[in-house]
C-alpha cells in the first residue's frame, strides 16, 4: 500500500489515504534470432520475440547484443515501439564477443532490469576448392567451367554468385553470374 497522512504545525493525521500497490510487469518472451550473413564473426538478419502481454505501460523495446542473458556487456541494437516485434541487425554487423541478444521492455519512467535474450549463433557457409580450367586457346582471353565445392550447410545459401576479381579477397570484382545453391 501507499499511504500518504497530513500534517498540521500540531501534529500528523492518524488516519491516512491509501491506495494498493499494482505490480506492473512487462516483459517481452520467446526471442529469436537467425543470421543470415554467411562471414565468419558477422551477423545480420531479423530477431523477433513475442510482445509483452499486457503493453499498458511498455512505450519501447530495446534491442541489444550482449556478453550473456542477463545483459552484461550490452551494445549496439537499438529500439521499437510498443507493438513492434521484430528488429533487423544489418549486414556485417560485427559479432565480437557476444554471445546473446537480449530484449528489455521500457515504460514512461525506466528499462526493465531483467531482458529476455537468446544465444547469438554465427551462421557461416562458403563455397571452397574452386577450381577453373580455361578452355580458350587465345592469349587474354579466358573460357572454360568453374567447380567448387559447396558450402557444407545450405540452410540460408540462396545462391553462389560467381565474378572475375584481381585477387583472392574478391578485389575489383566484375561480370560474373549466379547459380542456386545445390549446385556447384
Amino acid at each position: 500500500h501507499i499511504v500518504v497522512y497530513t500534517k498540521s504545525s500540531l501534529v500528523e493525521q492518524t488516519t491516512p489515504a491509501a491506495v494498493a500497490l499494482a505490480d506492473s510487469v512487462a516483459s517481452a518472451s520467446s526471442v529469436a534470432f537467425t543470421d543470415k550473413d554467411l562471414d565468419s564473426a558477422q551477423i545480420g538478419g531479423d530477431t523477433t520475440w513475442t510482445l509483452a502481454a499486457d503493453e499498458t505501460h511498455v512505450s519501447n523495446y530495446y534491442i541489444y547484443l550482449a556478453t550473456d542473458t542477463a545483459g552484461a556487456g550490452q551494445s549496439g541494437g537499438g529500439t521499437v515501439s510498443n507493438g513492434v516485434n521484430t528488429y533487423s541487425f544489418s549486414a556485417d554487423t560485427a559479432k565480437a564477443s557476444f554471445t546473446h541478444i537480449v530484449v528489455y521492455t521500457k515504460s514512461s519512467l525506466v528499462e526493465q532490469t531483467t531482458p529476455a535474450a537468446v544465444a547469438l549463433a554465427d551462421s557461416v557457409a562458403s563455397a571452397s576448392s574452386v577450381a577453373f580450367a580455361d578452355k580458350d586457346l587465345d592469349s587474354a582471353q579466358i573460357g572454360g567451367d568453374t567447380t567448387w565445392t559447396l558450402a557444407a550447410d545450405e540452410t540460408h545459401v540462396s545462391n553462389y554468385y560467381i565474378y572475375l576479381a584481381t585477387d583472392t579477397a574478391g578485389a575489383g570484382k566484375s561480370g560474373g553470374g549466379n547459380v542456386n545453391s545445390g549446385v556447384s
